[in-house]
């Protein structure tokens, strides 16, 4: 019971941090003006970094350059590095930035719902009874975050609901495409090396020697909580925590991350959310915890 409670309190730990974390990237591009993918290419880098580290520290150095002598895990590699970091942080982040942490957090939480598209298209069967009825709450509720409940007029900014579903997309494929990485090399180390080579990647693209935004206190500050706190921490905690409760429990403790960064937005950046908004969480997050509970049992 004692180890229940512990990863419990562990997993959610973890998935505040993330949720946190969205609110305090809002606060880095917003309040100090750091471009998006350029805080997206810094972090990456850092995060990649420390998580090799950590994995150097817990391995002694065993197989901290296995997975770049396979070929096959080399091209996995890449595919993950671009898609589920690279593209998928960088439209994340700048969708927080034309709307707020708490709704693009929320949107991409519809990912479960592109990895059940997939796994229907992969099966190749229609989808059963509780699969069509998650699939119609998830679509309303981002439907109504979307246009606030109007068929009329968008609510969110259609650069940022692109943004968000491009997000959305790319977290599914973060949820499948690291998979075999991880159970042969280990999770940090094919975590990390997918977040440093996303890094990488993105340099050019983000211009990174051109520092970009305000940077005192408050941005240092901001900046190392979205890499630490938000990164390190949020993973390392979620991970371990789901070892102790299992995946079903970490599943829906997972979608803490939406409530804490909703809430964090109203305190903190003074963002106003409607009844539509909470209405359009509220359903999103109804549908991904029908459908882990379901895909549990």
């Amino acid at each position: 019971m004692k180890n229940k409670l512990k990863g419990i309190l562990i997993t959610s730990t973890g998935a505040a941090m993330w949720g946190l974390n969205a609110v305090a990237g809002k606060f880095v591009m917003g309040t100090k003006g750091v471009d998006p993918v350029w805080m997206v290419t810094l972090r990456l880098i850092c995060a990649g970094l420390i998580l090799l580290s950590v994995a150097v520290f817990k391995s002694k150095g065993k197989g901290a350059f296995d997975i770049w002598k396979d070929k096959k895990s080399v091209i996995r590699l890449l595919i993950v590095a671009i898609f589920a970091f690279a593209i998928c942080q960088t439209s994340y982040f700048a969708s927080i930035d034309l709307s707020n942490a708490g709704i693009a957090t929320a949107m991409q939480q519809t990912s479960p719902i592109f990895v059940l598209i997939w796994l229907l298209f992969y099966e190749r069967r229609a989808p059963k009874k509780v699969e069509v009825i998650v699939l119609i709450i998830v679509i309303f509720g981002a439907f109504t975050l979307a246009t606030g409940g109007s068929i009329d007029s968008l609510a969110m900014p259609l650069p940022a609901l692109i943004l968000a579903l491009i997000s959305s997309v790319t977290c599914a494929m973060y949820t499948i495409l690291p998979a075999k990485l991880i159970e042969k090399y280990g999770t940090f180390y094919a975590v990390g090396w997918g977040m440093l080579l996303a890094g990488i990647f993105l340099v050019p693209v983000a211009k990174l020697w051109i520092v970009s935004g305000t940077w005192d206190m408050g941005t240092i500050l901001g900046f190392s909580f979205v890499v630490i706190c938000g990164t390190v921490i949020a993973f390392g905690a979620f991970l371990y925590g789901i070892t102790l409760v299992g995946p079903l429990v970490g599943s829906v403790l997972g979608l803490i991350e939406p409530v804490v960064a909703a809430f964090a937005s109203a305190i903190v950046m003074k963002q106003v959310f409607t009844i539509a908004d909470i209405v359009g969480i509220v359903a999103i997050l109804a549908g991904v915890t029908i459908l882990s509970v379901y895909n549990a049992k």
